[in-house]
C-alpha cells in the first residue's frame, strides 16, 4: 500500500492522499461512466424498453454495491479523513466539549443537545416521511410482515421502534455527521452563496408570472420542505461533493500560471461574454435535448419556443455572469468545479431542466467545498435544501411555470414515453467522459506525477 502524503488540491488546500492524482481522476470519471452505463445502456434498453424485470433488479443491486464502495471503501483506500468529506466524528466532538475555552465547549454541547432533541421530535412528528425515505413498508413486506409502518407511533410496542429509530438516527447525525469545528464559517459561506441564487430564482419566477407565482405559497410548507431537503441534500452531497468532489479536486494541483486570473477591463468583458454564452448554450441545449430525446415533433411551436428562449435567457444570463466572476478569480479551480458538478447534474438525466439546475448548484457546492473552512456537509445540505425546495415550489409544483416547468422525476425508470432516441444523450455523455480521461492522460501535467 502506497505511503500517505500531503498534497495541495486545486484550491491550494493541503490534504492527505495515498494514491496519485492520476488515479484519483481515473477512478472518479470511471465510476461516473459505470453509473451512467448501468442506468442507460443496461437498465433502460433491457429493463425498461424490452421489459426484462430481472435486469432492473440486477442494476439496482450493482448500484447499491457501488454506493457501498464509494462510502465505505474509497475513503480508506485514499486515506481520506471525515473532515475532508465535510463530516464530523465522535472523537472530534468529544475533544470539542472537553478541551478549549469554556464558552466554546458550552456552545457546542448545548447546540448539539438541542439538535439531538429537535431531530427526535421531527422523527416522531414526521414519521411518515421517515417511513417513505427508508422504504420501510417495502422492507417489511420483504420480510413477510403485513404491518403498515406509518401506524407505529399510535400503537404499542410500535412506538418503541419509532423512539429507538429516532435515537439512532439523531445520534448518527448529531455526533457523527455534523462537523462543529468549522460550522459557523461554513454556514456563513452557505448564506453568502444561497442568498444571490435564491434571489435569482424568486425574481425569475416573478418576472415570468408576476404575483401569480406566489399564489398558494405556504411559508410553513416551504419551511418543512427546506428541512426535508436539507437531509436529502446531505445524503446526495455525501456521494457527489464528498466523493466526486474530493477525488477531482485532488486530481489537480493549484495553478501557477499568471493567466489563470483575469483582471481589469478584460475581467468584465469575460463576465458578460460568459453570461451570454450561458444563455445561448441553455437555448441550444434545450432545443437539442428535446429533439434528440423526444423527436422533432416534440419541439414546441414558434411562439412557445420564443417564450422559452426568452425565459431561459432571463434565468441563465445572470447565472452565467456569477460563474464568470469566479472563473476570472481562478480559471482552473472553476473548471474543475464544473467537471465535478457534471457528475451531480448528469445523474438527473432525462429531466434536462433538473440537469441544468443541479449542475449549476453543484458547481457552487463543489467550489466552496474545496476549502477546509467551508467543508461542512450540513452547511452544503442547507444550501441544497433551501435552493432545491424553492426551485421546486416555483418551477415544479402543478406545472404552473409553463414552459419552464421542471420535472423532478429522473432516471430510466421514470421516462414517460420510452424511445430508443432517449439513449442518445447519455451515450454522448459517456463518450465525452471517456474523452476527458484521454485528455487528462495526454495533456494534464498532473498525469505525469509519480
Amino acid at each position: 500500500m502506497p505511503q500517505v502524503r500531503t498534497i495541495l488540491n486545486v484550491a491550494g488546500d493541503p490534504e492527505r492522499e495515498r494514491l496519485s492524482r492520476k488515479e484519483n481522476f481515473i477512478e472518479a470519471i470511471s465510476v461516473m461512466i459505470i453509473i451512467l452505463s448501468l442506468l442507460w445502456i443496461v437498465a433502460y434498453p433491457f429493463g425498461v424498453i424490452i421489459g426484462i424485470k430481472p435486469v432492473n433488479t440486477l442494476v439496482n443491486l450493482l448500484l447499491i454495491l457501488g454506493g457501498a464502495y464509494l462510502l465505505l471503501v474509497a475513503p480508506f483506500v485514499h486515506a481520506d479523513t471525515a473532515t475532508s468529506w465535510g463530516l464530523g466524528n465522535p472523537y472530534q466532538y468529544w475533544k470539542l466539549i472537553t478541551t478549549g475555552p469554556g464558552w466554546r465547549r458550552a456552545v457546542v454541547l448545548i447546540s448539539s443537545l438541542i439538535v439531538f432533541l429537535l431531530l427526535n421530535i421531527l422523527n416522531y412528528t414526521q414519521w411518515h416521511h421517515v417511513v417513505r425515505f427508508f422504504s420501510m413498508n417495502a422492507i417489511a413486506r420483504a420480510f413477510g410482515l403485513k404491518i403498515d409502518m406509518n401506524t407505529l407511533p399510535s400503537q404499542f410496542p410500535g412506538i418503541i421502534f419509532v423512539i429507538f429509530t429516532g435515537i439512532v438516527l439523531s445520534s448518527l447525525i448529531t455526533f457523527c455527521a455534523i462537523r462543529y469545528d468549522n460550522f459557523l464559517s461554513a454556514f456563513k459561506t452557505a448564506m453568502i452563496v444561497s442568498i444571490p441564487l435564491l434571489t435569482v430564482i424568486i425574481i425569475s419566477a416573478f418576472v415570468q408570472r408576476g404575483w401569480k407565482a406566489f399564489e398558494n405559497f405556504s411559508l410553513a410548507t416551504w419551511a418543512i420542505g427546506v428541512l426535508g431537503y436539507v437531509f436529502w441534500g446531505f445524503v446526495q452531497q455525501l456521494l457527489f461533493s464528498s466523493y466526486f468532489g474530493t477525488r477531482l479536486r485532488k486530481a489537480f494541483a493549484p495553478s501557477d500560471n499568471p493567466k489563470n486570473v483575469v483582471v481589469g477591463n478584460e475581467k468584465w468583458k469575460k463576465i458578460i461574454s460568459i453570461g451570454l454564452l450561458w444563455a445561448v448554450g441553455a437555448i441550444a441545449f434545450a432545443s437539442s435535448a428535446i429533439s434528440i430525446a423526444y423527436g422533432i415533433d416534440a419541439i414546441p411551436d414558434a411562439k412557445t419556443w420564443l417564450r422559452l428562449a426568452f425565459w431561459l435567457t432571463v434565468f441563465f444570463f445572470p447565472m452565467g455572469m456569477i460563474y464568470g466572476y469566479f472563473y476570472c478569480k481562478d480559471k482552473k479551480r472553476m473548471l474543475v468545479a464544473t467537471l465535478s458538478a457534471s457528475c451531480f447534474g448528469l445523474i438527473h438525466i432525462d429531466s434536462y431542466g433538473l440537469v441544468s439546475a443541479t449542475w449549476i448548484l453543484g458547481i457552487v457546492l463543489v467550489y466552496v467545498f474545496m476549502e477546509d473552512k467551508n467543508r461542512n456537509l450540513v452547511a452544503l445540505g442547507f444550501i441544497h435544501g433551501l435552493l432545491g425546495s424553492t426551485l421546486q415550489n416555483f418551477f415544479s409544483k402543478g406545472g404552473k411555470a409553463g414552459v419552464l416547468n421542471i420535472d423532478y422525476s429522473v432516471g430510466p425508470w421514470n421516462v414517460e414515453q420510452p424511445t430508443w432516441g432517449t439513449m442518445i444523450i447519455p451515450v454522448i455523455v459517456i463518450i465525452l467522459y471517456l474523452i476527458s480521461i484521454w485528455a487528462y492522460l495526454t495533456y494534464a501535467p498532473e498525469a505525469k506525477e509519480a
